[in-house]
C-alpha cells in the first residue's frame, strides 16, 4: 500500500515537473515574442520621427517659395484678380431683411415713448 502511494507520488512529481517545464518554455517564448514586437515598435516610431522631420523640412515656406520661383511662373495675387465691387451682387431693396415692415412687436418693445407719462400712467 505504501509502495503504491509512493509510486503515485513519484508519478505526480514527474507529471508536475513536465507541466512546469512546459509552462516555463511557453512563458519564455511569449517573452521573446513580446521583445521582438517591442523592437519593431521602436523601429517604426523612429521611422515616424524621421518622416515627420523630413515632412517639416519639405514644407518650409521659404523652400516652397524658392521652388515656386524656380519651376513656376506664379506671381503674387492682386486684388484685381479676385474681383471688383461691381461684381458683388447687390441685394434687392424690397427684401424684408433690408426694408422691414412696421409691425408692432408687442410687450414693452411695442410701446412708444408718447405712451408714457400720460394721465393714469404710473411712469411720469
Amino acid at each position: 500500500m505504501i509502495r503504491i502511494i509512493n509510486l503515485l507520488l513519484v508519478l505526480a512529481v514527474i507529471g508536475l515537473s513536465v507541466g512546469l517545464y512546459d509552462i516555463k518554455y511557453r512563458a519564455e517564448t511569449a517573452d521573446r515574442h513580446a521583445r521582438q514586437i517591442e523592437g519593431r515598435i521602436l523601429k517604426e516610431q523612429e521611422a515616424i520621427r524621421v518622416l515627420r522631420a523630413e515632412w517639416s523640412y519639405l514644407n518650409q515656406p521659404e523652400r516652397l517659395q524658392e521652388l515656386a520661383k524656380r519651376y513656376t511662373a506664379l506671381q503674387p495675387l492682386s486684388a484685381a484678380q479676385i474681383g471688383t465691387f461691381e461684381d458683388v451682387p447687390m441685394p434687392h431693396m424690397a427684401d424684408e431683411f433690408y426694408v422691414p415692415q412696421r409691425q408692432p412687436l408687442g410687450g414693452y418693445a411695442g410701446v412708444s415713448a408718447s405712451d408714457f407719462g400720460g394721465p393714469g400712467s404710473t411712469i411720469q
